[in-house]
């Protein structure tokens, strides 16, 4: 979105939203909205400036202490961040994308629940498995930082061990 278009909107908060009516979005939500701002490099205070919804609000958003964002805040978050409309639609809970359609690995541990020895993952554990695919996808994995990289891979594995 280009900021002039957001010079004359008043930043969006939880009061707003409710006068505005909302959906109900998935846990994943916060999830995805979290992991596409931190793709972007952004701070919470850097989002607010570019899509003029308040830090706080996108905080509570990702926390998931808030699911009822109403569409104009879903589609200002996607469009700064960049969220393919399959990845937003599945986390707003409208329609599942079809068979057919290839997605990211991310993408696909964003959108779906999941069962570890027959239990569900929580919210925790889910952030925790994302992280630990980021960070597999993003090493170097060279001679020269292998020993580091497992180092870091280990840590994140603790994490999501504590987790589940």
């Amino acid at each position: 979105m280009n900021e002039d278009m957001l010079k004359n909107v008043d930043l969006l908060d939880e009061v707003d939203e409710e006068k505005e009516g909302s959906l109900t979005v998935s846990d994943n939500f916060g999830i995805m909205l979290k992991h596409y701002r931190k793709i972007k490099n952004l701070s919470l205070k850097e989002l607010e400036n570019l899509c003029g919804v308040s830090a706080s609000y996108i905080n509570r958003l990702e926390r998931g202490e808030r699911r009822s964002p109403t569409i104009s805040v879903i589609l200002r978050l996607a469009g700064v961040l960049d969220i393919s409309s399959s990845v937003l639609l599945a986390a707003i809970n409208i329609k599942e994308p079809q068979a057919s359609e290839k997605i990211s690995l991310y993408e696909l541990l964003i959108k779906h629940e999941y069962l570890l020895n027959g239990e569900e993952l929580s919210r925790n554990a889910k952030e925790s498995l994302l992280k630990i695919v980021e960070h597999i996808s993003q090493c170097s994995w060279s001679p020269n930082t292998r020993v580091r990289d497992l180092l870091v891979l280990s840590e994140l594995i603790d994490e999501f061990k504590q987790a589940v």
